[in-house]
């Protein structure tokens, strides 16, 4: 038996856990160090390796707080936000193509994943929204199994589509797992409306200048690829931005869902700077030159007139200064926007007939008919491959009409499927809304608005085919579940409570 002096002298002796962990960490940093010096003689990447060092540095440091769920939700939000979808690639000689969004939601869903299993504390948490979304599960899966033919001679391509998709149901479950306090649910909405105001920003320098700040970043992170998209487009007086977006129709959408929760904000804060982001999101919106951002601004006032009409009708004096403003930023939109909008314009315009290209009226009678062939599956979900040069009546055709695009792909029982799902979210929001006051009230209402605008836009462009909006409408969606299953705290109780 060891002596009682000798057992305090051998722990005395021996290096708290704490001392051994720095002495590692020491270690690591010299041997980084040295790797950084070699490569500066190398003539290596030591900028890469160094930045690489420091980022694993600042890691360690705050691992508490940068490694928490709250935080990997916001990264991924800012990934979405500021590296385009589709312009960039990571490591451009594999045999993949592998973009960083990806890489990092993927990464993050494969430890919450993990975690899940691991960790009692980590759990799935329902949604409200089960129904409609085990609805459009499966009527993709029997799409795909009534034409197995088709599934099995497009191959990969449905795996990569079906699979892309889960991932926009998984984020909704992730939101709903992770965000457990209205703090957290604030500062989320707080980081997409001030992201979406950058992006707003830089899409109305884009518009009169030509210049996009977004295109630089294979310039100085060589792991990033940039994939040209073309010469920019041109409408009305100036060009159409787009941004951080893969075309100027999508990032319109996408600031016009961000415009509601702004107004949200600023019920909140009671902070006038939430206005001016409103204002900039619009601006930005209409800088792309888009008709469904603009038809999709209107669906969010007659939304807003329809959820909280009173306290809307008080908000419209501000529409005046608004339209000063667009019309001394942006000369000449406002008339763009009213011609573009004219119903003879609309239909003339959109029955040209050009192949794959066709006008969205043109596109109703060709698409209507494939569609009675197969009215209730579908043609097999992921199965079409748009061409722009395959003739109009082909399964390749190009539809600016998400709810027709998914009426073929998944038939009418899919695509009712997915109505339930924007009405059931839609309609708890409503609930709520009327249920509750102040910035609770207007927190509903504003989510709810983001989803019925997004429905709206949905048919005037192919939405699923532009990742970055989409995943702003399931993320938001995530956010309504959240809401929906909130405790409402009566008016007495919110009287009692403290300020």
């Amino acid at each position: 038996m060891t002596p009682p002096a000798l057992v305090g002298t051998a722990d005395a002796a021996a290096p708290r856990p704490g001392v051994q962990a720095e002495r590692r960490l020491w270690v690591v940093v010299g041997l980084g160090l040295l790797a950084v010096a070699a490569m500066v003689v190398l003539d290596g990447q030591a900028n890469l390796l160094l930045g690489l060092l420091v980022v694993g540095l600042v890691l360690v440091s705050y691992q508490q707080v940068l490694l928490a769920w709250p935080t990997l939700l916001g990264l991924i939000l800012l990934i979405i936000l500021f590296i385009p979808i589709r312009r960039y690639t990571v490591g451009g000689a594999l045999p993949i193509e592998l973009e960083p969004y990806r890489i990092i939601i993927a990464a993050i869903l494969a430890c919450w994943a993990c975690a899940l299993a691991a960790d009692p504390r980590v759990r799935v948490r329902a949604t409200g929204l089960e129904v409609p979304l085990g609805a459009l599960l499966l009527a993709m899966l029997l799409s795909m199994v009534a034409n197995i033919e088709r599934v099995n001679a497009a191959g990969p391509t449905v795996v990569k589509n079906f699979t892309f998709f889960l991932s926009y149901l998984l984020v909704i479950y992730f939101i709903v797992s992770v965000v457990r306090s209205r703090r957290d649910l604030d500062r989320m909405l707080m980081l997409l409306v001030g992201g979406g105001t950058i992006l707003a920003v830089a899409a109305i320098i884009e518009g009169r200048t030509g210049t996009n700040f977004f295109n630089w970043y294979s310039q100085v992170i060589p792991f990033l690829h940039y994939v040209d998209e073309g010469i920019a487009q041109a409408r009305g007086s100036g060009l159409r931005a787009r941004a951080s977006a893969q075309h100027p129709i999508a990032l319109s959408a996408a600031l016009v869902l961000l415009l509601p929760i702004a107004v949200y904000l600023y019920h909140r804060h009671r902070r006038r700077l939430w206005l001016v982001c409103g204002a900039l999101l619009t601006l930005g919106a209409l800088s792309t030159g888009s008709r469904t951002g603009t038809i999709m601004l209107i669906a969010v006032l007659v939304s807003f007139l329809c959820i909280k009409p009173r306290d809307t009708i008080r908000l419209l004096p501000w529409l005046l200064p608004l339209l000063v403003v667009v019309q001394l930023v942006m000369p000449g939109t406002l008339g763009t926007m009213r011609s573009m909008l004219n119903p003879s314009y609309v239909i003339a315009e959109q029955s040209y007939d050009e192949g794959a290209t066709a006008g969205r009226v043109a596109d109703l009678g060709p698409a209507l008919d494939r569609w009675a062939t197969k009215p209730f599956l579908g043609s097999g979900f992921g199965t079409t491959v748009a061409d722009p040069n395959a003739p109009k009546e082909s399964e390749q055709q190009i539809l600016d009409n998400q709810w027709l695009g998914s009426l073929l792909q998944i038939g009418a029982i899919g695509t009712l499927a997915l109505l339930g799902l924007f009405v059931l979210a839609v309609r708890k929001l409503v609930i709520r809304t009327r249920e509750t006051q102040g910035p609770e009230s207007w927190l509903s209402a504003a989510l709810a608005t983001s989803v019925i605008a997004f429905a709206v836009g949905m048919l005037t462009f192919d939405a699923f085919a532009f990742v970055q909006v989409t995943f702003f409408a399931f993320i938001i969606l995530g956010f309504a579940a959240i809401v929906t299953k909130m405790p409402v705290t009566s008016a007495r109780q919110r009287v009692r409570a403290p300020a």
